[in-house]
């Protein structure tokens, strides 16, 4: 059944309580006996039970089980349905991170760099973002249009790490990577073009520039002229071809690991 627009209203008011809840987890579950929040979230479950619409109305039952001894899984879960009937996709940034993040020393930084041309999508670009703070990559390079952390939606997918990692705006890409061939790296594209060579080879383990193209047209064939290599992760299923912001993961940690074992 489709949600009436009361019933969605109710969904949304709850959603929202279980998100404020979830990120004060601690203070919630300091606080001796049921919280105010917790109280107003209960009540507010309870009165699904007067929707004409019975997957609305059976989640009236889950405020019998929200206890200030649960657990926060617990609590999570109990969320769950109601995210479903709203249809939410949450984002990897959405989640609440409970550790303390560590910022890498200078000097244990990898001699690896992303270089992303003309890439469309900010939320492919914070992800990479976030993929090569973690991996302890120099820095990126912004070519062409790609947005840069300084937009909202890189920022957000970026998750702060646009804040410890070096970042660089440079128009054109060609001069980019002669700049970088000249301060001794080695240029490798990360393309599914017919020379490409298998990601999982040996590489040369110095320092190295990945770059990775428009997610639907790639590199230009002038570019695939002056970089030392093409490298392509191999793949089995019908498609040929992945997301950009996995490619740089999987391409970076490989390149990682090959770096650990010769090092």
């Amino acid at each position: 059944m489709t949600l009436s627009t009361q019933d969605k209203k109710s969904l949304e008011e709850i959603h929202k309580l279980f998100l404020e809840i979830e990120k004060s987890w601690v203070h919630e579950a300091s606080v001796a006996g049921e919280s105010p929040k917790l109280s107003s979230l209960k009540a507010k479950i309870l009165e699904l039970k007067n929707s004409e619409n019975p997957d609305v109305s059976r989640l009236a039952d889950l405020q019998k089980h929200l206890t200030p001894e649960m657990t926060l899984k617990h609590f999570v879960s109990f969320g769950i349905p109601i995210e479903r009937l709203l249809h939410k996709n949450l984002q990897d940034d959405d989640f609440l991170i409970v550790e303390n993040d560590k910022e890498a020393a200078p000097e244990e930084r990898l001699p690896l760099v992303f270089v992303l041309d003309n890439i469309r999508s900010a939320f492919n670009v914070g992800s990479i973002f976030r993929t090569a703070e973690c991996l302890g990559a120099e820095k990126i390079y912004l070519c062409g249009y790609t947005p840069n952390p300084t937009q909202w939606k890189v920022e957000k997918t970026a998750m702060g790490t646009q804040e410890y990692l070096s970042w660089e705006e440079s128009p054109r890409l060609l001069e980019c990577l002669e700049e970088l061939k000249d301060e001794g790296y080695r240029i490798v594209a990360l393309e599914t073009a017919a020379s490409a060579v298998d990601l999982y080879e040996p590489f040369e383990i110095e320092a190295t520039a990945f770059v990775l193209g428009n997610e639907r047209f790639g590199l230009d064939p002038e570019i695939l002229k002056v970089i030392d290599e093409v490298r392509i992760v191999p793949l089995r299923g019908r498609k040929n071809s992945l997301n950009v912001g996995v490619t740089a993961a999987i391409a970076g940690f490989e390149w990682m690991r090959q770096w650990r074992q010769k090092k």
